[in-house]
């Protein structure tokens, strides 16, 4: 399940989180702690997280392929 996100300002996880795949300046990353995962935005913006794997890839395709967010920067 993703939870409901505000966007939030990052600092783009250099030190506690994993990149798992990077595409179009998108990040998808899984905290090495906690081990949850997010999306980050070309901006370092949080714009989706969650502990379900499965789900936030699918999100983070929905993301990169331009369906779901404005990519007019």
């Amino acid at each position: 399940m993703l939870f409901p996100n505000i966007p939030t300002k990052t600092l783009g996880g250099n030190v506690f989180w994993e990149t798992l795949d990077y595409k179009k300046g998108w990040k998808l990353q899984r905290n090495i702690f906690s081990e949850h995962y997010r999306i980050l935005d070309p901006k370092q913006i949080r714009q989706a997280w969650g502990y379900n794997e499965s789900e936030i890839r699918e999100s983070f395709r929905t993301f990169t392929e331009g369906n779901n967010y404005n990519n007019n920067w």
